[in-house]
């Protein structure tokens, strides 16, 4: 909303025309639109005000086109609101503007101020100061005349707490109910020459509905694939590579995570996760000695290397060995912690 004063003025303010006072005239333009919840019984109306009593008249102007005017003194109405974007004039006495406005459509009602909330917020105007509430409607018949009328059975104001910017926010002091219509105004008065002052206000009407729906929560992040994983290659190696240097080995992996392998002398029990033998025997063998070991970090799927190291154990057994039989075993387990170990793989060790 933009306020302009003596925008199209044929003649300056003179406020003595109006028979002022020593703190001069006071001039006031309201708009107000919606509906409330008896909407054939009409509150939008666009109206002016000036006191002490002088002329004035009341225009919308859209496009360059006076649309609507209403000339008159002391109070005039026009039973019709501005589009955004029209201009409206306030002119006292007639002939002379006071001010003019370009309509913003403001102030507006959030949604969540609806029945069983209290919650009052919205959007108004930069710098205008906002006020509002609630009231409720009855049907009343005068039993002589038979004319119907709406009359307010019942009021309550809301408290607000916050003007920010080009929002505002509050409460009422209890949950809103269907049948109740919510209301916001925003005001504005400017001082203007001689004392006088204009005072521009737009309000806003509606019935309380029923709250928005909640939005629908995030759809849930798929589930991830199912771990898999192979020896991509297998290098040839010697007792004596593994002894100096360790073993390099090559491992797939489809998604983050991390890549185990050992290396065990065959002939022992391996690990309950890692062997697939379930040989029932009356004696149990002893566990398959670890001879090697190596790990590595996949950040994202793809093929990591690893280099296997012996144990301090795995060094003495195979010191002064000039063959041996191992089993390589490979685990893989992802950031989600999913396990999967890989076939056991037999190989032999020369020196």
């Amino acid at each position: 909303m933009l306020l302009v004063f003596g925008a199209f003025a044929s003649a300056p303010i003179a406020p003595a025309a109006a028979n002022s006072g020593p703190e001069g005239p006071e001039y006031s333009l309201s708009i107000v639109e919606g509906e409330s919840t008896q909407p054939e019984y009409g509150i939008v109306h666009t109206s002016a005000h000036v006191h002490p009593s002088a002329s004035l008249a009341v225009s919308i102007m859209r496009g360059g086109i006076v649309i609507a005017r209403d000339p008159g003194q002391d109070n005039v109405w026009l039973s019709q609101v501005p589009q955004v974007g029209d201009i409206v004039t306030m002119e006292s006495p007639i002939g002379s503007v006071v001010g003019s406005v370009i309509y913003d459509g403001l102030p507006s009602i959030d949604p969540t101020v609806c029945a069983g909330s209290i919650n009052f917020s919205g959007q108004r105007s930069a710098g205008q100061t906002v006020e509002g509430g609630f009231y409720s409607l009855a049907l009343y018949t005068n039993p002589y005349s038979h004319e119907t009328s709406q009359r307010r059975t019942s009021s309550g104001p809301a408290q607000v707490t916050v003007l920010s910017g080009s929002a505002y926010a509050g409460n009422f002091l209890a949950p809103l109910a269907l049948g109740q219509t919510v209301w916001a105004t925003e005001s504005l008065q400017t001082p203007l020459a001689g004392g006088a002052t204009f005072t521009y206000s737009s309000e806003n009407d509606r019935p309380v509905g029923a709250c928005p729906a909640p939005p629908p929560p995030p759809p849930a992040p798929p589930a991830p694939p199912a771990l898999q994983g192979a020896l991509a290659r297998l290098l040839h190696t010697t007792i004596h590579k593994l002894l100096t240097s360790g073993w390099l080995t090559h491992v797939t992996i489809n998604q983050p995570g991390t890549v185990v392998q050992d290396l065990y002398q065959q002939g022992g029990t391996l690990p309950a996760f890692a062997s697939a033998k379930h040989a029932r025997h009356k004696r149990k063998p002893p566990p398959a000695l670890l001879l090697a070991r190596g790990s590595a970090k996949a950040s994202t799927p793809g093929t990591v290397s690893i280099v296997l190291h012996v144990t301090s154990k795995g060094r003495r057994k195979l010191k002064h060995a000039k063959r041996m039989k191992a089993v390589l075993v490979t685990t893989l387990v992802s950031t989600a912690g999913a396990k999967l170990t890989l076939g056991e793989r037999p190989v032999t060790l020369h020196r």
